[in-house]
């Protein structure tokens, strides 16, 4: 499952659980896509929680959608727990404008304060 709301500071905080779905892109794509065109650039701090990966219709989807938001996204922090999580997110790095960094669970506050001095960068 994926959900996703804003907070006070413009961050969207996405958590991802479960495995996830085409129909769960389906449903994040369209939110994402109204964010985006309202604010530009969209910081992103994505939990993952229990999280146990893609189906193979829901990768496509998150492939999809990584190279044709190259342009909406600011920073994105990614929060989990397990070393496949953070080696994931460093495989993914070349192909992201964006910059991106993984955080362990325990550091979501720092993943949080890395996204917020992202407003005061020029």
């Amino acid at each position: 499952m994926l959900t996703m709301e804003t907070d006070d500071s413009g961050i969207v905080l996405i958590r991802a659980s479960g495995r996830l779905s085409k129909a769960d892109y389906d449903r994040f794509v369209r939110e994402f896509e109204r964010i985006a065109r309202a604010r530009g650039p969209v910081r992103m701090l994505i939990q993952l929680e229990d999280f146990h990966g893609w189906d193979l219709p829901a990768l496509w989807e998150d492939l999809k959608f990584d190279t044709t938001h190259q342009n909406d996204m600011g920073r994105v922090a990614i929060v989990g727990d397990k070393a496949w999580q953070e080696w994931g997110t460093r495989l993914s790095k070349p192909f992201f404008k964006a910059e991106m960094r993984y955080f362990d669970h325990d550091k979501a506050a720092d993943a949080r304060a890395w996204l917020t001095e992202s407003q005061r960068l020029p």
